[in-house]
């Protein structure tokens, strides 16, 4: 079965790093390292192991079939977000003029997308969040009417939804309204809806759309053997200044507000103000945590653009804390370029980790949760909804900041959780630190429970029935 997989974004294959020179991978600065992206390469490479032929549409350059105008961040989007949702339209004179904008946008995508299509004559299509978020209603219209007109199967797969998380969207127009509540997601007889989460699947059934659920996975049977673990984790320590008995909290998500990262520097504090306590003792891997040893954190995660001013306010908190950090997000890539001195998020920087920090407030699953688990890594979690309800029941063993922030923000805007959640959160990051045994037993278990409910068989059981369905159906 010939399959297209369709998203705004997309991380690059292995065969596209292959064939360019490093001075090109400034390309991928910016891109491929979002959690969609990477769970639909993990489709893409189980599926191309089942024997299909499988192609990526996105917007960027190194897609099989790239649509630059899929892209979400760019002006001209941003403009059309604008004056969809807010307080009112701003940079049209009329309702009617923003509708004429948005049928000359919406015919261009149209044909772009069509001929993608057109060209590739795919069997069905995986279409990843563009049906359920509005980020680019253009792209959400554009590809329901194709879908409207062309019958092709379709697995839908919304890891955001609208009613859900961060995401709020407030109508300028009635021309905005019908949109918002026409498409989001549509509801087409060639059309199958998953989602990540169960929160998810109550929000769309209230919407009327069946879904079936279908939580992010990791292959948890592929992992870096011991010799080259351990050969990138000294020389990316190295590389930023960090010794051999240092603990390094890591924190593998992007700088956006939703994460909640000024919680891990104030977690970072409270265990620097309890290094004397671990003065002397060996550390889990056996080095010996002496007088000049660090609590280091380390953020690995990328910014966005749309959010540059809480990055700028994340690192002065961490300033003013007077703790060890570093970001390290330039270097990171999809894939790993050594030679350029690039290296990818998973497994890659995790390699240089200790514990895994998790302060997210909202999450539609959690990716570097999961590659936290697939490191063999213990985490610190701040229990957000929907690892309440869909992780923690499996039995994953984690260190706990519980589920609340308290009302009153600091100077800069930022959240705060209660001191004595920290301090008991750090004592049990000590107490794992300085007992192999309990950090191995805790390590071991988390990747058991991974294996079991979140693996790549789960996935391919998922894919399965996806494909099983697109094969019986008829127009």
């Amino acid at each position: 079965m010939k399959v297209l997989i369709i998203h705004f974004r997309s991380a690059p294959s292995s065969g596209w790093q292959r064939q360019h020179q490093p001075a090109e991978v400034g390309e991928i600065d910016s891109a491929g390292t979002d959690g969609v992206s990477l769970e639909m390469m993990k489709r893409k490479t189980i599926l191309e192991g089942m024997g299909h032929e499988v192609a990526i549409c996105s917007a960027y350059n190194w897609a099989d079939f790239p649509v630059p105008t899929l892209e979400f961040d760019s002006e001209e989007v941003i403009k059309m977000m604008r004056n969809f949702f807010g307080p009112k339209i701003m940079d049209f004179a009329s309702e009617t003029e923003l509708k004429r904008a948005f049928d000359i946008s919406l015919s261009e995508l149209k044909q772009r997308l069509g001929k993608a299509m057109r060209d590739f004559k795919p069997n069905m299509l995986f279409v990843h969040n563009i049906l359920s978020l509005p980020v680019h209603p253009v792209a959400t219209v554009a590809l329901t009417e194709l879908l409207r007109g062309i019958r092709l199967p379709c697995a839908a797969i919304h890891h955001d939804i609208l009613s859900e998380g961060a995401y709020k969207f407030t109508p300028t127009c009635d021309f905005a309204k019908l949109v918002l509540e026409g498409y989001f997601p549509p509801t087409l007889p060639n059309l199958r809806h998953w989602t990540i989460n169960s929160r998810n699947k109550r929000a769309l059934k209230e919407r009327g759309v069946e879904a079936k659920v279908i939580h992010d996975t990791m292959d948890f049977d592929q992992q870096l053997d011991s010799v080259e673990q351990a050969r990138i984790r000294a020389l990316l320590r190295r590389e930023y200044g960090i010794k051999p008995n240092d603990i390094v909290l890591f924190v593998g998500a992007r700088i956006v507000p939703n994460k909640q990262m000024e919680i891990a520097g104030h977690l970072t504090a409270v265990l620097q103000s309890l290094c004397q306590d671990v003065v002397g003792r060996n550390l889990y891997h056996g080095e010996v945590f002496s007088e000049e040893s660090r609590v280091v954190l380390v953020l690995a995660g990328r910014p966005e653009h749309a959010f540059a001013d809480y990055q700028r306010r994340l690192f002065e908190l961490f300033d003013a804390l007077k703790i060890a950090w570093v970001y390290i997000g330039n270097e990171v890539r999809p894939l790993r370029l050594e030679e350029a001195g690039f290296y990818a998020l998973y497994p890659d920087m995790y390699t240089m980790a200790d514990f895994v920090l998790y302060p997210t407030g909202w999450e539609g699953f959690g990716n570097q949760l999961l590659e936290a688990f697939a490191a063999g890594l213990p985490v610190v979690v701040f229990e957000y909804p929907v690892f309440k309800e869909d992780i923690a029941p499996k039995g994953v063993k984690v260190v706990s900041l519980k589920d609340t922030i308290l009302e009153e923000r600091d100077s800069r805007g930022l959240v705060k959780v209660p001191v004595g959640v920290l301090t008991r959160a750090a004592r049990d990051v000590v107490t794992i630190l300085t007992v192999r045994d309990k950090y191995r037993s805790i390590t071991a278990h988390n990747i058991m429970v991974g294996r079991k409910y979140f693996s790549f068989d789960v996935l391919r059981a998922h894919l399965v029935d996806a494909l099983g369905w697109a094969g019986s159906y008829t127009n």
